[in-house]
């Protein structure tokens, strides 16, 4: 499942730089320019289920939460984090000071911003919940773990898909839509259905059409000037039928080791936290959404494409040291701790 991690890390990427970092096309815009238009949906359908597939692929292999992990976990978050502040500090000194949404830089440091690595809090949260998620889905009968999926689903998509009543569950960005995704792939593991147990090209067809879908739905709600927003949420039917294939498809591909797929698999997580940094992901939006405005649309995606993968290879080159500094560390602490013994 390397692969996986790296593939849904880069639709990640994509994601961020399609419509969080350039406006959703107007009605005006759709007709004007209705191929490079379509192109910019499709790019949304394709890459907008990479959150889901994560918290999937979490739920597939199950978590077993160990205090070491963690610690490394929220070793790495506070090394980008101080890597951001070294970075801002250098380029762009004020724009550290001056961002008053977030507060002072030693608060933003630790997340504690509404938006700051939402993705990151969350997941905290699911890891610390993992042991009582756990032990529910091996004590509950099939017949009761289905029954409690089914009747989330139901609640998510009258509460939260539908009506955005619930606003806690934030359209899916939130610890319950990401507990319910990570027990459905655990029954989806613990339970083979015919339904997922098809061949992998069938699963490549089913995104495919959730991908066509999709795309041509947005296009065609934003060209009569509707919102539509909905089709975009995580909680979105469509977007979790996606995600799931997507990630069956990969999980029924031959097995196989290839030491450079795990180099790079190891530290896939330090490119989220470089490019959605609080201190420096501001950088990714605007550099983008600046291309977008002043370039032809060959050369913004040219341009965009070489950012990708800059921020790719860079990421992975700091994260080797963030590793080293963290088995030094764990070194330091097993000499003390026989020391003392």
């Amino acid at each position: 499942m390397e692969l996986l991690r790296i593939v849904a890390m880069l639709l990640v990427m994509v994601v961020h730089a399609n419509f969080r970092a350039l406006p959703v096309p107007t009605a005006h815009e759709i007709i004007a320019e209705p191929t490079s238009k379509f192109l910019m949906f499709f790019t949304e359908a394709v890459s907008v289920i990479a959150v889901n597939v994560f918290v999937l692929m979490s739920g597939w292999f199950g978590i077993r939460p160990k205090a070491k992990r963690l610690g490394e976990l929220l070793f790495q978050v506070l090394f980008f984090g101080l890597f951001g502040i070294v970075v801002c500090w250098v380029f762009a000194p004020d724009r550290l000071l001056t961002t008053p949404q977030y507060g002072s830089a030693i608060s933003r440091l630790f997340m504690c911003g509404e938006t700051d690595y939402w993705f990151v809090k969350t997941y905290i949260a699911l890891y610390l919940i993992s042991p009582v998620l756990n032990a529910f889905i091996e004590k509950a009968s099939q017949r009761q773990f289905a029954t409690v999926l089914i009747a989330f689903f139901v609640f998510q998509c009258a509460y939260d898909w539908l009506s955005n009543a619930t606003k806690w569950m934030a359209s899916g960005y939130s610890l319950t839509s990401f507990a319910w995704l990570y027990m459905l792939a655990r029954y989806m593991r613990l339970y083979p259905v015919k339904l997922w147990q098809k061949g992998k090209w069938f699963d490549a067809c089913v995104y495919a059409c959730y991908v066509a879908i999709l795309t041509i739905a947005m296009f065609f709600i934003k060209k009569n000037g509707l919102r539509g927003g909905i089709l975009y949420f995580y909680s979105c039917p469509l977007v979790i039928l996606g995600a799931i294939h997507f990630m069956l498809f990969f999980t029924k591909l031959p097995p196989f080791s290839n030491k450079i797929v795990n180099w790079v698999a190891i530290s896939s997580f330090a490119i989220y936290l470089t490019h959605s940094s609080n201190f420096i992901g501001g950088f990714y939006d605007k550099w983008i959404l600046g291309w977008f405005m002043t370039m032809s649309r060959g050369e913004f995606i040219g341009c965009t494409s070489l950012l990708i993968t800059a921020v790719f290879v860079g990421s992975i080159l700091v994260d080797k040291v963030r590793i080293a500094l963290w088995q030094g560390l764990i070194l330091c602490c097993d000499k003390i701790k026989n020391k003392n013994k």
